[in-house]
C-alpha cells in the first residue's frame, strides 16, 4: 500500500472510529439499540408511505390482472425486490435458528427445524398463558374497539386469503410437476372451502368484520385502496403483495410458492394469542381457532407443505429439471420471504441505524480529519463532517447521502462483497480499524455492503446470483415460445364473445362423429380445461355461491375426491384409488394409440399463425378468453357446458380409452354437470349474463362438432 493510501486510510480511521476511552464505550454501548432520532424517523416514514402507495397500486391491478396486463414486468420486479429483501433480513436480523442453517436439502434436517420451530411457539404460548394466568393484560389489543381495529388493520391480508397458490395448478404446467402442483392447490381450494360458500375463509372474515360494524368495499375494488379507510400498515400491505405477487408467475417461481407455502402454513404465535384474547372481548375467534386446526403439521396444510416439498425434491433429483442444490435454496428464499413479510422492520431501519452508527463515531473525531486525502462521493472527509451535526440546524440528510456515497467508493467499498471491500479488510483483525467498531456494527456494516446491488444490474441479478442462477420450470421450444399455451400469465389482444339472443339454454343432441380423428380430439381435449380455471384466480372474487359452484366443477376436472362434509387434508395426497385429472385422461389416449407422450400443452397446441389449422386457433382463442374471467364469465361457462358434451363422446367411445377410464370419466361427468345446473340456477335471474352462457354453449358446440367432424 502506498504512503498516500496509508495517510488516507488513517485519517478515514480518526474520521470514523476515534472514541475516548474505548473500553468504556464499545463495552458498555455496543449491542445497545438506539432508539432513531426524529429525522430518522421522518425519513422512514416517508418511505414507507410511498412504498405502500405502490403496493395499493399493484395489489388492486394484480386482482384485475385482465385490465392490467402491462403491470407484468414491474410485478416481477416487485417480487424480485421482496425476494432480495428476504435474504437481507435474514442477515440483518438473524434468527435463533434458520432454514439457511441447513446448507443442503436434507428430509430428516428439515422436520427436525421444522419440528424445533413449532417447539419454539408452542413454548412462548405456554408462557403466555402463564403470564395471563398470573394477571397480566392482553397483548394484541387492550379494548374490543382496539380488537375491531386489529381485525381491520389485517383486512387487505385476509381478503386474499390463499393467494399465493391461486394460479399454481394451470393448464400451462408441465405434466411432469402437475402432481406437485395440485397438491399445493389443494390448499388453495381448502381456503376457499372446497366449493363450500360458508367455509370460504375469505367470506368468514368478511362475515366477522361486518358483524362488529366494519363493512369494507371488495378488496378488488379501487375504493377498497383508497386512504379514507385508514388501512396503511406498511407491513400488511406488503405481505398482502407478496403473496400476490408470487403467485403471478407459477412457473418461474414454484420452488419459491413452495418454501413461501411451507412457512406461512405454520403454527403462529399471534394466531394462538388471537383463540385467548377475542372471546375476552366478546368476539369469536373462530377464523383463527380454523386456521390453528386446518393448518396442522399432521394431516393439515402444514403437514401438505413439507410432504409436497419432499415430492418436489424427489422429483428434482430424478429428472434434473432443476439442480437439487439451486432447487433448496430457492425453496430457502420462499420460506425467508415469507419469514420477513412477516417483519415490521425492513431493511431501511437497519441502514438507519448503521447511519446512526457512523455518525457517532464521526462525531467523535469531528476536528480530526482535515488531514485526509480520502475523498467519498467526490468530497473530502473534512467538507463531509463539518455538516452541522445538531438535527435542529440543517438537518440529517447530508448523513443519509454519505452514506451512498459511500457505497460507490471503491476501493473502501465494494457493492454485494464485503470480502473485497477494503473497510471490512481494515475492521478485522491484522487491520488498521480492528477493535472500533464493535462485533454487531461489524456485521451490521458487513450486511449492508453484501446487500447493495451493483450500480448496472438488471432487477433480479442479485437474487439469481444468490440462489445459483435462474432457471424456469417449462419445456424448451426451438424456436423459443413464450405464448399463451406454454406459460402463464401471457395476455393476447382480446377478442369479442359470440352473442346470443336467447337466455333460455336448451342442451343440443348428444355429438354424433361416426370416427373421431385424434389429431382433432388430442387438442380440444388438452386445452379445453383452461377454460374454467381462472375463474377462481383471485380469492375475494370466489366469495360467491356461483364461483363456490364453479370451483366444485374445476375440482371434479383436476382429479379431486367429491365433496364432502369435513376436509380431506392429507387423505387428498395419501388417497389409493386411481383419480386422474383431465390431462392424465389424455395422455393416456395418446398411450393407448402409441403416440408420444406430450410433457406440456406446447407439445399439443402449436403458436398460432396464419397457417395454424383450425384447431390450434380455436385452442387459441380458448386460451385467451379464459384469460379475462371478469370480462367473459358466463360465456366461460357456456362454452365449458359444450366441452361436457365432447367428454360424453369420448367417454362412450371404446377406443380412445380403457374401460375403467371411461367409467371413471362418467363419475367425473355427473359431478361437473350438477355443477352447471346449479350454476344455471344462480345465473337465471340475470337475463345478460343468461345469455352469454347460451352464447358460450351454442358457439362451442358449432366449433366442436366443425373440428371433430
Amino acid at each position: 500500500m502506498s504512503f498516500i493510501k496509508i495517510i488516507a486510510l488513517f485519517s478515514l480511521c480518526a474520521a470514523l472510529l476515534l472514541v475516548q476511552r474505548w473500553r468504556t464505550w464499545f463495552g458498555g454501548q455496543a449491542n445497545r439499540v438506539t432508539p432513531l432520532d426524529a429525522n430518522q424517523r421522518s425519513r422512514l416514514e416517508a418511505k414507507l408511505a410511498e412504498r405502500v402507495a405502490l403496493y395499493k397500486e399493484m395489489y388492486y391491478k394484480v386482482q384485475n390482472l385482465e385490465e392490467f396486463p402491462e403491470i407484468l414486468p414491474a410485478a416481477k420486479e416487485m417480487l424480485l425486490q421482496l425476494l432480495e429483501h428476504g435474504f437481507s433480513m435474514a442477515r440483518y436480523k438473524p434468527p435463533t435458528r434458520s432454514i439457511l442453517d441447513l446448507k443442503e436439502y436434507d428430509p430428516a434436517a428439515l422436520d427436525k427445524f421444522l419440528e424445533a420451530e413449532r417447539q419454539e411457539v408452542s413454548d412462548a404460548f405456554e408462557s403466555y398463558v402463564r403470564r395471563r394466568s398470573a394477571g397480566s393484560p392482553r397483548e394484541l389489543f387492550n379494548t374490543k374497539e382496539d380488537a375491531i381495529q386489529w381485525l381491520k388493520r389485517l383486512a387487505p391480508l385476509n381478503f386474499i386469503d390463499g393467494a399465493w397458490l391461486c394460479r399454481v395448478h394451470k393448464i400451462t404446467t408441465p405434466f411432469v410437476l402437475r402432481d406437485i402442483t395440485k397438491n399445493a392447490w389443494q390448499v388453495f381450494s381448502e381456503e376457499l372451502g372446497d366449493g363450500d360458500v360458508e367455509k370460504n375463509h375469505v367470506l368468514i372474515y368478511r362475515d366477522l368484520l361486518r358483524k362488529h360494524g366494519v363493512d369494507l368495499p371488495a378488496s378488488d375494488s379501487i375504493d377498497f385502496i383508497q386512504d379514507r379507510h385508514g388501512l396503511n400498515d406498511e407491513q400488511v400491505w406488503r405481505n398482502s403483495i407478496g403473496q400476490l405477487l408470487i403467485s403471478l408467475f407459477p412457473n418461474e417461481f414454484l420452488p419459491e410458492i413452495l418454501g413461501l407455502n411451507l412457512h406461512f402454513e405454520a403454527l403462529a404465535p399471534t394466531g394462538l394469542k388471537a383463540t385467548k384474547e377475542f372471546p375476552e372481548v366478546g368476539i369469536s375467534a373462530y377464523y383463527f381457532a380454523l386456521h390453528i386446526s386446518i393448518d396442522n403439521a399432521d394431516s393439515g396444510h402444514s403437514g401438505m407443505a413439507l410432504a409436497n416439498i419432499v415430492a418436489f425434491m424427489d422429483l428434482m433429483r430424478k429428472t434434473g429439471m432443476m439442480g437439487c442444490d439451486q432447487a433448496w435454496k430457492r425453496i430457502q428464499a420462499g420460506y425467508l420471504l415469507s419469514q420477513s413479510l412477516d417483519e415490521s422492520e425492513t431493511p431501511d431501519v437497519y441502514e438507519e441505524r448503521l447511519i446512526q452508527i457512523l455518525h457517532r463515531k464521526a462525531n467523535l473525531a469531528r476536528k480530526i480529519h482535515c488531514t485526509s486525502r480520502a475523498r467519498i462521493g467526490g468530497k473530502s472527509l473534512s467538507e463531509w463532517f463539518s455538516a452541522p451535526f445538531s438535527a435542529n440546524e440543517k438537518g440529517d440528510e447530508w448523513k443519509y447521502v454519505f452514506l451512498h456515497a459511500l457505497a460507490d467508493s471503491k476501493p473502501w467499498v465494494y457493492r454485494g462483497n464485503s470480502g473485497k471491500s477494503l473497510l471490512m479488510k481494515e475492521l478485522s483483525w491484522t487491520g488498521r480499524m480492528f477493535g472500533a467498531f464493535t462485533d454487531s456494527e461489524v456485521e451490521l456494516l458487513r450486511t449492508w455492503i453484501d446487500s447493495l446491488q451493483e450500480k448496472d444490474a438488471r432487477p433480479g441479478d442479485s437474487y439469481w446470483k444468490t440462489v445459483g442462477g435462474h432457471s424456469l420450470l417449462e419445456n424448451s421450444f426451438l424456436p423459443p415460445r413464450q405464448d399463451v399455451a406454454v406459460t402463464h400469465p401471457v395476455f393476447s389482444p382480446p377478442q369479442a364473445c359470440p352473442p346470443s339472443d336467447s337466455h333460455d339454454f336448451v342442451p343440443s343432441s348428444a355429438l354424433q362423429i361416426s370416427q373421431i380423428r385424434l389429431d382433432a380430439i388430442l387438442p380440444l381435449w388438452f386445452v379445453h380445461p383452461c377454460v374454467l380455471e381462472n375463474m377462481v384466480a383471485s380469492p375475494y372474487q370466489t366469495a360467491t355461491p356461483l364461483t363456490a359452484k364453479i370451483l366444485q366443477i374445476i375440482r371434479a376436472e383436476m382429479g379431486y375426491s367429491p365433496e364432502n362434509t369435513g376436509i380431506a387434508g392429507m387423505d387428498e395426497q395419501l388417497c389409493r384409488g386411481y383419480r386422474p385429472d383431465l390431462i392424465t385422461l389424455g395422455c393416456e389416449m395418446a398411450r393407448r394409440h402409441n403416440l408420444p407422450e406430450p410433457t406440456c400443452l406446447g407439445d399439443i397446441i402449436g403458436p398460432l399463425n396464419e397457417d395454424s389449422p383450425a384447431v390450434t386457433k380455436f385452442a387459441h382463442s380458448l386460451l385467451n378468453w379464459s384469460m379475462r374471467p371478469q370480462k367473459n364469465g358466463a360465456f366461460l361457462l357456456g362454452l365449458a357446458r359444450a366441452f361436457l358434451d365432447m367428454e360424453v363422446l369420448v367417454a362412450a367411445d371404446e377406443s380412445l380409452l380403457a374401460k375403467g377410464d371411461r367409467s371413471y370419466l362418467c363419475e367425473v361427468i355427473e359431478r361437473k354437470r350438477v355443477g352447471f345446473e346449479a350454476c344455471l340456477a344462480e345465473l337465471s335471474s340475470d337475463p345478460v349474463k343468461s345469455c352469454d352462457f347460451v352464447g358460450g354453449y351454442e358457439y362451442g358446440r358449432v366449433e366442436i362438432e366443425k373440428i371433430l367432424a
